[in-house]
């Protein structure tokens, strides 16, 4: 079977090479079957065919300046479970809950941030009124949302509701630690390789 198939094929290409022959001689020349490279030096680059490599997130280490409330764990301030937050980890201080814009874009859950303190926009103290608490603070990570009607804007949990309403509304300048859960640190020196900022789901709590 396999020498009647190499048969055929033998076949075909020599009724190739006759027709390949017989055209070039109607033309009155000889048909050249190679190839010869050759190099020309253009005066732009092509363009590259190859695909961007991916990245997780951003490749820098991006701030904003955003709207900055507090809140605490009552339930006329979150939901029916006040001490959970969206992602199911226990509230705590170091916890901040973003808009849903964000959460779609610049800060997804699981994203590491660190905070400064630019001011109240009523009250509540000057610009670095609450940075030595966030210094003291270091990281925080963002495993909360807001109210669908909030945009641009984060919220900082606090252990009691005298704290929250002392800070007041704020500004603050957010810069990114790290993107999301998985993505890289975006600031080796922001965060210590121990802190993973993994939740600790409120069912594994006792």
């Amino acid at each position: 079977m396999a020498l009647h198939v190499a048969t055929k094929f033998c076949a075909l290409g020599l009724v190739v090479a006759l027709l390949i022959a017989a055209y070039g001689a109607d033309r009155g020349e000889m048909t050249r079957l190679d190839v010869e490279p050759r190099v020309v030096v253009l005066d732009e680059p092509r363009p590259s065919l190859a695909p961007p490599a991916e990245t997780l997130g951003p490749v820098a280490n991006p701030t904003m300046r955003l709207r900055a409330t507090g809140y605490n764990s009552h339930v006329a301030q979150t939901d029916s479970a006040p001490h959970v937050t969206a992602t199911g980890t226990r509230t705590r201080f170091g916890v901040l809950a973003a808009s849903r814009d964000l959460l779609q874009g610049e800060l997804p859950y699981g994203s590491l941030v660190r905070l400064r303190d630019l001011g109240g926009y009523h009250g509540g103290g000057g610009e670095g009124h609450f940075q030595q608490v966030l210094d003291a603070q270091g990281i925080f990570v963002v495993e909360d949302t807001m109210h669908p009607r909030k945009h641009e804007q984060v919220d900082v949990w606090f252990g009691d509701h005298a704290s929250a309403v002392n800070w007041g509304v704020r500004e603050v300048e957010v810069e990114v630690v790290r993107y999301g859960y998985d993505g890289p640190h975006l600031d080796p020196d922001a965060a210590s390789p121990s802190f993973e900022g993994r939740p600790v789901l409120a069912a594994s709590v006792h």
